[in-house]
């Protein structure tokens, strides 16, 4: 079996999300860690966020892109049109700016996120690791990147390391339904299967929102 994963929006240019992982442009948070916009771009902003949220993705890109020629080295609007790019299919793009966005500002731990998401769905586990390993810890209560760095790792063969995330995913967000959905998957994967807590899991997984699987219901039923 294979660990669940939204990849409904892989940018992940948010900084608050729900179990299916929605997606809106980053905002310059009080942290500073996200950085600040250009100067004198708040109408330009506006504009590419309300693009954004009609899925404009030619107007939103084309914002993004004038508040890069102001200030090329801007990691918040390489991340937000790396979002944008990722919205729109262009993978390739997207993670070109996700890899602008990160050289530009180290802490950003949405662009290192974004980036583990896009090269976890192509394959490149590694690389995956690697960019979820960092998103992690630029920012360790980030339960999203605890369960996609539990895929990469359980892609890997290392199951241990993937069981670890998925507890500490949950301990930090207990209604995120699909950690619990993986670690019940996780748990029928033991030698011998642990049922009586993946069924735990599974039930607190469909209660939470997860979609019905036929074969975990059957395993959990041998």
């Amino acid at each position: 079996m294979h660990l669940l994963h939204t990849l409904i929006f892989a940018g992940l240019a948010v900084v608050t999300a729900a179990a299916q992982d929605g997606a809106s442009p980053l905002s310059p948070a009080a942290t500073g860690k996200v950085g600040e916009l250009p100067p004198m771009t708040k109408v330009l902003n506006q504009r590419a966020a309300a693009a954004f949220a009609k899925k404009d993705w030619a107007t939103a890109r084309k914002a993004y892109q004038e508040m890069l020629d102001l200030d090329p080295k801007n990691a918040l609007v390489w991340a937000n049109l790396g979002a944008v790019e990722q919205q729109a299919g262009n993978s390739k793009r997207a993670e070109e700016c996700f890899e602008n966005s990160v050289m530009y500002n180290t802490e950003l731990a949405q662009s290192w996120l974004a980036l583990g998401l896009i090269r976890l769905e192509r394959g490149d586990t590694y690389l995956a690791m690697s960019a979820l390993a960092r998103a992690v810890h630029e920012d360790p209560e980030d339960a999203r990147a605890r369960n996609y760095l539990a895929i990469a790792a359980k892609n890997l063969g290392w199951a241990d390391a993937a069981e670890a995330e998925l507890q500490k995913a949950i301990a930090q967000k207990p209604d995120y339904g699909i950690a619990h959905f993986n670690l019940a998957l996780m748990m029928l994967e033991r030698r011998p299967p642990s049922l009586e807590l993946a069924r735990r899991h599974y039930e607190k997984a469909r209660a939470l929102g997860v979609e019905k699987d036929e074969t975990v219901e059957r395993r959990l039923k041998e």
